[in-house]
């Protein structure tokens, strides 16, 4: 099972995000919700980094923290906000598998 992070703001919209993945994935992946003050202290149980829109511009930071040993990308604005977990993880799935 594919581990994923999900990191904005407060961690609260991805958190119902996360819920939903979890739900539709199939047991494809478990998705964790994080805000952005603390995502460093669980990085190491993770295959996969997503990050929400808004916070898109902290991905260089954040690649530097998991000195790239995971992917890190951010969600598309539309899946995001429309809450398209299937296309969350066909994302998903195109990072890993490619």
């Amino acid at each position: 099972m594919v581990r994923v992070m999900l990191i904005c703001n407060a961690g609260m919209s991805t958190a119902m995000l996360a819920q939903k993945i979890n739900k539709y994935s199939d047991g494809y992946c478990y998705v964790e919700a994080f805000g952005e003050g603390e995502f460093e202290e669980h990085i190491e149980d993770f295959d996969i980094v997503l990050v929400g829109p808004q916070i898109r511009h902290l991905i260089p930071s954040i690649k530097k923290v998991v000195n790239n040993r995971i992917p890190v990308s951010y969600i598309n604005p539309v899946d995001y906000g429309m809450m398209k977990v299937d296309h969350v993880i066909a994302q998903i799935k195109e990072i890993l598998e490619g």
